[in-house]
């Protein structure tokens, strides 16, 4: 098994190994910090025995037949609400300077990049030595406690492999077969994209991006040297002085579309390369990318003729495929397998006698893709709850197994401590029920398994009440290390033991665990606020089509088995913020953006206009959609109307009829052959126009039905009751 952890990582196959420790600058300085993750293999290394927290235990470091004196000390790490290890030698000169011998280029390279680094940047940035030039020590156990010995793991030199992107002065620097960047750009400043351009080397491989694909791919012929602004650049804005790069441009036949490799290309944490956390490619002109990129790009694309420079050595690629297993546990399912495994999915629904309308469960899957926190509403009896239990069981997550939790709401919750937990009279932590589930699922053997959650009639009490503090904090997701996080969830104030502070300290809320509400609306319940509306998904279950009787096994003989096999990241977002996937959808953003644009001015009226985060998450939606070919754009949007837009509208004014009558002209469009006059049915009776939905019919040729049936019941409801909202039952 692989364990792997920021810049330590196991195979527990290699015998005596503690960890592997990969070459950072506090080596050099004063020796290395264990993560917790890691102490028990220290723990079994000493034989069961540890030093006290605050003191430390002499340890001698075998390399070599040579022993080498430091000290393993266990500290407590208040800020983190942790304790940690730590193995420091900064009074062994002897030792640091073997370290500096042994390890010179990351030595170097650490060096160079900190002298690099703003003399009064009173913070500096961790320099992080590219993994495709990375050293690393093995630490192993002798059968002696306090005793290791060390292997050194030291850089071998090959060509590097680099990333430019190129606009629309490609074809003049093919043509020249040069590469070209500025010294400053126009405010004096040395930017890195372009001081990568004094590291490429003779012999260097470079992948040429431009217009959403690879085209070309190179062999430098001559290391960069200053020189004037390229003619073919004269109507650049750039300043004249720069760098120049001479190579060799090879044409890719067929292009690499950025969709073919992205996201496995994101996985593999390239330092400062050039696919950002969403996906997209980041603005610059020069990345590092590295040789088991190359390696993982040319598995991807056997069609394309990559030239004989780029091809690795056969023990090369199996060193580079061995350790992309190491650094890739998992990947991400394929867009174009999406489709099966929702029709997988719905096939085991059906057969355990369970239907849903058409698309439901595509729009259930999106709805979690674009948020993990879906609201189920509609009359009871109508399948909420079943559903998130079978969709959860058809991936092999069920209650035995504890991957699927059902938390049924209580009247009296008032605060969050009834979901999350409290402090007890004897100052230990008693966890709540949602917070043993992101326990278990934050375990390193669960991390890559899905978490469902179930809410059931959530709105029995007010959400707003007991919810408040996991709405805040799922606002707070970002990415680091190509994994979502975020704040947070228990104060340390509740966390007074050591035992509290390891098992709950720095919870917040795992990236595979999904939260899925189920209320019905009546009068026992509560009504939802615009934050819990804006920060959830809410599917509608009142159409029910009750002549619809189980099937035969035979008439529907999909085998779902392979689903158990989907990792987590089948339904974890891939994109945060709307810049992660602007760059590559952009049209789709735009035409998305507009349309909302002219909805919010409808909305204006009445004080429910959305902002940012409701157009992301719309636009997610949109995006994954367009990505997995699963519904026309109409359709998708037809959903997300129903579905964020319509839920804020409620009241019984003049001007909610006047919103309800403008978003029902753009849900009928031009089309069905509905006029809808705005002005003239504000002040007659609209009921020619809603009873066109009598008994739940759609008109044909309507551009969204379903929110045009959504909107003709609200508008009746105004009509006949003078009230009317999305969540009358």
């Amino acid at each position: 098994m692989i364990k792997q952890l920021r810049s330590w990582w196991k195979d527990t196959e290699i015998s005596n190994l503690i960890g592997r420790k990969k070459v950072d600058f506090s080596i050099f300085r004063d020796g290395t910090h264990i993560p917790v993750e890691f102490r028990p293999d220290f723990l079994e290394a000493n034989q069961g025995q540890q030093p006290n927290l605050g003191e430390g235990i002499k340890v001698k470091l075998i390399h070599e037949d040579r022993g080498y004196e430091a000290t393993l000390f266990k500290i407590d790490q208040a800020s983190a609400s942790r304790e940690a290890l730590q193995i420091l030698y900064n009074g062994n000169q002897t030792l640091k300077e073997l370290l500096i011998e042994a390890f010179k280029h990351s030595y170097s390279y650490i060096m160079q990049e900190r002298t690099n680094q703003l003399a009064d940047d009173a913070k500096r940035p961790q320099v992080v030595v590219p993994e495709d030039q990375a050293e690393y020590i093995d630490f192993f156990a002798t059968g002696v406690p306090f005793e290791y010995r060390l292997e050194f793991i030291t850089y071998q030199p090959k060509p590097n492999v680099w990333w430019v992107n190129q606009g629309t002065t490609i074809q003049a620097e093919k043509e020249a077969g040069i590469l070209w960047a500025p010294l400053l750009n126009t405010q004096g400043r040395k930017l890195y994209h372009w001081e990568t351009m004094k590291e490429v080397k003779e012999g260097d491989i470079i992948l040429h991006y431009s217009n959403k694909a690879i085209r070309y791919v190179s062999q430098v012929t001559d290391a960069a040297v200053e020189a004037p602004k390229p003619g073919s650049m004269a109507n650049t804005g750039w300043q004249e002085e720069g760098r120049l790069v001479r190579t060799n441009y090879v044409e890719l036949i067929p292009s690499i579309v950025l969709q073919q490799f992205n996201q496995q290309i994101m996985q593999l944490n390239i330092t400062q390369g050039p696919i950002h956390t969403g996906g997209g490619v980041n603005q610059g002109y020069l990345f590092r990318f590295s040789r088991q990129g190359l390696q993982v790009l040319q598995s991807l694309t056997t069609e394309v003729n990559w030239p004989d420079f780029t091809i690795l050595e056969q023990d090369e690629v199996a060193s580079s495929m061995e350790s992309l297993r190491e650094v890739i546990p998992i990947l991400p399912p394929s867009d174009s397998s999406i489709p099966t495994f929702l029709h997988q999915i719905q096939s085991h629904i059906r057969r355990q006698g369970f239907f849903f309308p058409e698309h439901l469960i595509e729009n259930f899957y999106l709805s979690l893709k674009a948020k993990p926190f879906v609201i189920l509403a509609g009359i009871s009896g109508t399948g909420k709850t079943r559903l998130v239990k079978l969709f959860a069981e058809a991936l092999g997550a069920t209650r035995d197994n504890g991957q699927y939790t059902l938390i049924p709401v209580r009247p009296d919750w008032s605060d969050p401590a009834d979901l999350l937990g409290y402090k007890d009279l004897s100052g230990r932590f008693q966890a709540g029920p949602i917070t043993q589930v992101f326990v278990e699922a934050r375990q390193p053997e669960n991390r890559h398994q899905p978490y469902f959650i179930c809410l059931d009639e959530m709105n029995l009490a007010r959400v707003e009440h007991y919810f408040s503090d996991l709405l805040s904090v799922l606002e707070t997701q970002e990415w680091r290390e190509s994994e979502i996080q975020t704040q947070e969830l228990i104060s340390r104030a509740l966390l007074g033991t050591p035992k509290d502070r390891e098992t709950y300290g720095g919870l917040g809320i795992p990236e595979n665990v999904f939260l899925i509400g189920t209320v019905n609306m009546d009068e026992t319940t509560h009504p939802f606020s615009k934050k819990v509306l804006d920060r959830a998904s809410t599917l509608e279950f009142n159409y029910i089509n009750l002549q619809q009787y189980p099937q035969g096994a035979e008439q529907d003989a999909d085998d779902p088995a392979d689903l158990n096999d989907l990792n987590h990241l089948f339904l974890r977002s891939d994109y945060l913020q709307l810049v992660d996937a602007y760059d590559t959808h952009q049209e789709l953003v735009v035409r998305t953006t507009e349309r909302l644009v002219q909805i919010n001015t409808l909305l204006e009226d009445i004080h429910a206009h959305v902002g940012f985060r409701v157009r992301d998450a719309i636009c997610f939606y949109m995006i994954y959609n367009e990505r997995y070919g699963l519904m026309d754009e109409e359709e998708a949007f037809d959903w997300q109307l129903l579905q964020k837009i319509l839920p804020r509208i409620q009241g019984s004014h003049s001007s909610v009829r006047r919103v309800l009558l403008g978003l029902m002209k753009v849900a009928i469009g031009s089309g069905a052959g509905i006029a809808v006059n705005v002005q003239e049915l504000m002040d007659d009776d609209a009921s020619p126009l809603y009873l066109r939905w009598a008994a739940g019919q759609n008109p044909p040729g309507v551009k969204h039905p379903q929110s045009a049936r959504k909107l003709a019941y609200m508008l009746r409801r105004l009509e006949e009751d003078g009230f009317t909202s999305y969540w009358l039952s």
